[in-house]
């Protein structure tokens, strides 16, 4: 078969393909509809990405004045072009204060109950939401709790659920608060699942260890790489005075940080590495180390 004649079959073929495919749209529209509203738009959207940070320079100043020319966000390794920057200013927060009364915590409840009662007098109640609930073997409310003194300590079952229940949401900074020596013996759940999980939901995790006794174990290993990887900080205190700086400190940070947004067109989903570079010496950034990108939706709109 000559060439010529071969692009002339594939040629008839195509003509004849389209006539069928637009009488087909033709005939299943109706004779009165109008072909131009019978035909849809198909979008792919992907959903934006709202990483919540704070910046601090020398002796851990909050920064109220960054620009988006002051740092640089990379998405695995590479630089996302495109980012907007938008600042927490006093803005509402949103924020659960979970603290440890198992019984290796039981010399230290006066100060996490001191610490505790400065967040509260802190609240402004008409826009932030901040609930308070002890842990030991069970979570309960803060009002509520009976078994002080518990020997099971069941931490990263009670962050995990905690976490489960702010879910996904956006427009307030969302944060966990724990007043916990980091010790778990009761727990189903591991530190990397709860780590994960408050990725996925963009919300900070701060810790904070009251320990009065030197002979008292902790564990700030822990608490430290949970408090990194989430966007959070981790403080101990031996005295009461340093509590209650520690738990200023995160009350002054919650309400001025910064979100960087950006669209992750062309990302697969699953979860991505995310690093803030500063671009001005001295300045430093707590952020979570990681995002979840689910999958790209279809929206299906009429045509115009």
């Amino acid at each position: 078969m000559s060439v010529l004649l071969e692009k002339s079959m594939r040629l008839k073929f195509l003509l004849v393909t389209a006539t069928l495919l637009m009488a087909t749209g033709t005939w299943a529209a109706g004779p009165e509809a109008n072909p131009r509203e019978s035909v849809p738009t198909f979008r792919i959207t992907t959903a934006e990405v709202h990483v919540s940070f704070t910046a601090v320079r020398d002796r851990n100043q909050v920064v109220t004045n960054l620009s988006s020319s002051d740092f640089d966000l990379l998405r695995d390794g590479l630089a996302i072009k495109q980012v907007s920057l938008e600042r927490y200013d006093d803005a509402p927060i949103s924020a659960l204060v979970l603290t440890d009364i198992s019984d290796s915590m039981v010399r230290a409840l006066p100060m996490e109950r001191a610490a505790a009662e400065f967040l509260r007098s802190k609240i402004h109640p008409q826009s932030d939401r901040l609930s308070f609930v002890d842990f030991g073997e069970e979570m309960s409310s803060s009002k509520e709790s009976r078994t002080v003194g518990s020997h099971l300590t069941s931490l990263y079952d009670s962050v995990f659920e905690t976490l489960m229940q702010f879910g996904q949401s956006s427009g307030e900074r969302r944060a966990l608060v724990l007043l916990t020596d980091g010790i778990d013996n009761y727990s189903l759940h591991g530190l990397r699942d709860v780590v994960a999980l408050a990725q996925r939901f963009d919300i900070a995790i701060y810790a904070v260890t009251a320990h009065p006794s030197k002979k008292q174990f902790y564990r700030p290993d822990l608490l430290q790489f949970l408090c990194e990887q989430t966007g959070g900080k981790y403080y101990d205190a031996r005295k009461l005075d340093a509590m209650l700086a520690a738990t200023a400190a995160i009350n002054e940070e919650l309400r001025n940080g910064y979100e960087a947004v950006f669209r992750p067109d062309g990302a697969t989903p699953g979860m991505h590495a995310v690093t803030l570079r500063p671009n001005q010496r001295g300045l430093r950034f707590y952020y979570r180390s990681a995002y979840f990108q689910p999958e790209s939706t279809i929206e299906i709109a009429s045509g115009e």
